[in-house]
């Protein structure tokens, strides 16, 4: 009888202490996953992409996006708010695939059906990759937080990690030093002030990079990944207005591909993934042949990532309807893009020469948007 009342006793105090611990989290809730953030109770440090994305596309009020991988990390959208008139929020998603961002977006819409802007990145190797992708090789993915099971939400509620480094540190923060709020969505994911910038940081810059059999991609692969990761969902919602780019990716970027001998092969790619995007009337695509940009090593931190300036700058020409790709000029950008590097002196790079002030190639690109 005593083995009963002691089981059932200690069975009362576990079940007891889980209800606490669930409803401690819920309340705090650091990954935003059953509400929106008690800014005026706590700090919500945003800084786990996967983890909180998909509690800010639900729970936040917002009529815009900017979306995509790290080419979209340094995106501000307090400027973004100023130049379109409206109100966004970012979530990137750094590595993700073609189908990753497009579930979140679809997600997005689905929660808030009235969004007027998407601005979303189609990074050049998502053409090569298979529709349905998913970067597992990133590391484990939170799917207990996308999903609709309430049943492995334990995962979240009974975390020891979430809550002895979120939940006690948002509690004693907010108690302590009186630290409320939450991390703007121009600092979130920005990681200017971690690197330096231009020919010595590119050139020596170390990437790991996926690699793709260009022979086992073809045209039926690319309308695939096309048509179920960027166009269908822009068809589903004609009232939207997706504003998607190419990233202007170094010289550097370029140079590998031509050594690769894969150069012409990625053109015609980006040619046949083009024609099928460009017939919709509600996506704006944008590709800039700006090789003062892009062959300007002091704009970049490696072969890929540029400065937050160029983000400030394409958020401009976006808006001006700069640099948009149609059916009557997407193949003269492409010809001309290839005719550029394959025809390109690399060895002219070594002869560059690095600012001392990264900032220095901002100011005279913000001239551009001034004098518009």
């Amino acid at each position: 009888m005593k083995n009963k009342t002691w089981l059932l006793m200690f069975s009362v105090v576990v079940l007891v202490c889980v209800v606490a611990i669930s409803s401690l989290t819920i309340y705090v809730d650091p990954y935003m996953h059953y509400h929106k953030p008690l800014i005026n109770k706590f700090y919500y440090e945003l800084d786990n992409q996967r983890s909180q994305n998909n509690g800010i596309i639900r729970h936040f009020d917002y009529d815009a996006i900017i979306t995509g991988t790290s080419m979209t990390e340094t995106f501000k959208t307090s400027e973004m708010d100023k130049i379109f008139g409206c109100n966004a929020i970012k979530v990137p998603f750094s590595g993700a695939s073609f189908k990753e961002i497009n579930d979140n977006l679809e997600l997005a819409l689905k929660t808030h059906p009235n969004i007027k802007y998407v601005i979303r990145s189609l990074d050049r190797y998502g053409f090569l990759a298979d529709k349905n992708e998913m970067r597992e090789d990133l590391g484990d993915y939170p799917k207990y937080l996308y999903d609709n099971n309430p049943f492995n939400d334990i995962e979240y509620l009974l975390n020891r990690d979430i809550l002895y480094n979120r939940i006690y540190n948002m509690r004693s923060n907010a108690r302590y030093q009186g630290k409320t709020g939450i991390t703007s969505f121009d600092e979130y994911s920005n990681w200017m002030k971690y690197y330096k910038f231009g020919k010595d940081a590119v050139l020596n810059a170390s990437i790991k990079e996926k690699e793709f059999d260009y022979s086992t991609i073809n045209n039926e692969k690319i309308r695939g990944t096309v048509e179920q990761n960027i166009t269908n969902l822009a068809d589903q919602y004609p009232n939207t207005q997706f504003y998607y780019f190419l990233p202007p990716y170094s010289v550097v970027y370029w140079k590998k591909l031509k050594e690769n001998g894969t150069l012409q092969k990625q053109i015609e790619i980006e040619e046949y993934a083009l024609s099928l995007i460009v017939t919709h009337k509600n996506i704006h695509v944008f590709g800039w042949n700006r090789f003062d940009i892009t062959d300007n090593l002091n704009n970049y931190k490696d072969s890929t990532h540029y400065g937050e300036w160029v983000n400030s700058w394409m958020l401009f020409q976006m808006h001006q309807d700069i640099g948009r790709l149609d059916e009557s000029n997407y193949q003269t950008y492409l010809k001309e893009l290839y005719n550029h590097y394959i025809n390109f002196d690399y060895n002219s790079l070594i002869t560059q020469t690095d600012n001392e002030d990264d900032f220095e190639v901002a100011r005279e690109l913000s001239k551009e948007n001034i004098n518009r």
